[in-house]
């Protein structure tokens, strides 16, 4: 370019371009963020008036949609595979476990239990900001030294963590029931309480992913050299996703607690944790959207399933599959998405509304 000479922009581009670029990604869209909700609410109140049953098996479905939203948090916005997740989950679990048992369960069942726990009470509201907190320092703890790692280095050593929490767990005393269940967690009094908290846990994760923190951090992931190269702390973005992400696992894993009402250390282990990051995968970890689909598909997939294992009845037809069918089917659909979308159903987008006419 000689001296003088001007750069000439195409005037429609100019006015296209820039648009299309943010569209969807760096405001915040009601529409984005209503119709997650919409299906939310709907799928909440249509299965939960078909039994008893049901409900509660939505409630359980509640607590795994807020565990899948924490991974999103995390994974989709880092592109760092985190499979240390359910340490959080069950420190949440524990922690509003311990606190909210009967004192004279907790004497009996929980011998070996440290004083300080075996004292310590508080009501449902306390037990799961306590089991939020917990889950959220010990993130941050966690984080200050994992977030350097990067790929296959970062998968394996939040694997490691989760190994280590769940050995921890499973054989003290001090910390809870070691191998044994811990009973009698008071359950929600209404389903109302589990749906508020996904809905909250909804706006939360998407506006994460719409902060102008969330779009640096999803710019470190298409491109860590020149992330850090504008002047970008990747690791403090990481930090920062990751004790958000662990604070949102820890209200999960205490979701789970008072919606099964007797928790142990190994139902936040390898199922768990698979089930869940399966859930995202096969939504699209790309957006708040895709984790809602998917742990709709899942669960709804799952059900299915169950019943056919345990015998569906039509007329006077009685239809079975084996049993354990249903984990073969979920790994399969897994792998079919993989190959067949890599991005999720979703293809990892958000919400949008259909246009009429295009």
């Amino acid at each position: 370019m000689t001296a003088g000479a001007t750069l000439r922009v195409d005037p429609e581009l100019k006015a296209t371009a820039p648009d299309r670029h943010l569209r969807g990604v760096t405001q915040w869209r009601w529409t984005e963020v209503l119709g997650p909700l919409v299906l939310l609410v709907t799928a909440t109140y249509a299965c939960a008036s078909v039994s008893p049953g049901m409900t509660f098996m939505v409630e359980g479905a509640l607590a795994l949609l807020v565990m899948v939203l924490a991974l999103q948090i995390f994974i989709g916005n880092s592109g760092v595979l985190s499979f240390g997740h359910g340490s959080f989950a069950l420190l949440g679990g524990f922690t509003t476990g311990l606190l909210t048992m009967p004192s004279l369960i907790k004497v009996n069942a929980l011998d070996g239990l440290a004083s300080v726990l075996q004292h310590a009470h508080a009501n449902m509201v306390t037990g799961i900001v306590a089991g939020v907190v917990v889950a959220s320092v010990v993130a941050c703890v966690v984080g200050a030294f994992l977030m350097r790692l990067h790929g296959l280095a970062a998968g394996i050593a939040t694997f490691a963590v989760l190994m280590v929490t769940d050995n921890v767990f499973f054989n003290s005393r001090t910390l809870g029931p070691g191998p044994q269940v811990m009973p009698q967690i008071p359950r929600f009094p209404t389903l109302e309480g589990s749906l508020a908290l996904a809905a909250v846990s909804i706006v939360i994760a998407y506006g994460a992913g719409v902060c102008r923190a969330g779009r640096l951090l999803r710019a470190s992931r298409e491109d860590y050299l020149a992330a850090q190269a504008l002047g970008v702390s990747v690791w403090r973005l990481r930090l920062l996703f990751f004790v958000l992400s662990g604070a949102m696992a820890g209200l999960a894993g205490a979701m789970y607690a008072h919606h099964s009402a007797a928790i142990s250390a190994r139902d936040y282990y390898l199922q768990f944790t698979f089930l869940t990051l399966g859930m995202l995968i096969i939504g699209g970890a790309g957006s708040v959207w895709g984790a809602v689909v998917g742990c709709a598909v899942v669960t709804g997939l799952s059900q299915v399933l169950l019943h056919l294992e345990q015998g569906l009845q039509i007329g006077n037809l009685i239809f079975t599959i084996p049993d354990g069918v249903s984990g073969m089917v979920i790994a399969g659909t897994l792998v079919v998405v993989l190959l067949w979308r890599s991005t999720g159903l979703t293809k990892g987008r958000e919400f949008r509304l259909p246009r009429i006419g295009r």
